[in-house]
């Protein structure tokens, strides 16, 4: 169950959704709790994030002040601290504090670990089908990595970030054509003066190759400092979470839209006799 909450602090008041969990939770929740205990969130008290016990003064032991969701005013004792705030919230309440200040007073959900067997199965599906309303559904995601679960609201992100960065590089791409397409005065100039076809192909193939290994190098190194920060502070390693293939394939991607939007006008500018692009200009 989660209910609003406003934590007044020493200098500022922190207002977000809290999480409310009995004392047994520790045994199918993983919280990272790297101080105190589960077991102790009873009456009046709470578990903190470690951002908080550390910004805001709220340490092992100590006790905050909170306004919960109906606007009742409590003090509570903080007797555990959890590393992993961004999963299950800033502040914890134990089911006691917030008893007779939610709405409805029912317990949105109740949490079971079972020994994975058929029978066990079978059990809770007969006590779930006893209760009216109350759906079983399990847990275990599997594969970590799988999006085929993710909420809506991660696939919307996810498209307007490719929207942007499709924008991105087709500008990009649309200014490199535009560039070596007014390189045709000079192509003319260069077959005029003796040089292949076949040598300007390969010059600008080459001029390529250095635009796309300035612009692979350049996003990797602008991208290295902060991806590091965010996987120190989120993932406690400074690499960041994803799939291994992801970084060759983008720098695949730019490799080829740099060698497409040079070739292709190139091409396009040696089907001109050079003579007529040198009148043409005049």
């Amino acid at each position: 169950m989660v209910w609003p909450y406003k934590l007044f602090g020493e200098d500022e008041v922190e207002s977000g959704t809290a999480t409310i969990l009995t004392p047994g939770a520790g045994s199918v929740l993983d919280l990272g709790v790297r101080e105190g205990s589960l077991d102790r969130l009873t009456g009046d008290t709470v578990a903190v994030s470690s951002d908080v016990a550390r910004m805001r003064g709220a340490e092992l032991g100590r006790t905050v002040r909170l306004v919960l969701g109906d606007g009742a005013r409590v003090e509570a004792r903080v007797v555990a601290v959890y590393d992993r705030g961004l999963g299950f919230g800033s502040v914890v309440l134990s089911h006691d504090l917030a008893k007779g200040h939610t709405t409805a007073g029912l317990d949105q959900s109740v949490l079971v670990r079972t020994d994975g067997t058929g029978a066990a199965e079978r059990n809770l599906a007969a006590t779930a089908a006893s209760y009216p309303g109350l759906v079983l559904e399990p847990t275990d995601t599997g594969d970590a990595d799988n999006l085929s679960e993710a909420p809506p609201e991660v696939w919307i992100n996810l498209a307007v970030i490719v929207v942007l960065l499709g924008y991105l590089l087709l500008s990009i791409a649309n200014k490199l054509v535009a560039t070596t397409a007014q390189r045709r005065n000079e192509i003319a100039t260069l077959r005029l003066n003796g040089t292949t076809p076949r040598q300007i192909l390969a010059m600008t193939r080459r001029e390529a190759a250095v635009i796309g290994a300035a612009a692979v190098t350049t996003g990797v190194l602008l991208s290295a400092i902060p991806l590091a920060l965010l996987g120190v502070g989120f993932l406690k390693r400074p690499w960041p979470a994803g799939p291994a293939w992801l970084l060759p394939a983008l720098a695949a991607l730019v490799v080829c839209t740099a060698f497409l939007t040079v070739e292709l006008p190139t091409r396009q500018a040696l089907r001109t006799a050079p003579a007529h692009a040198l009148a043409a200009r005049e």
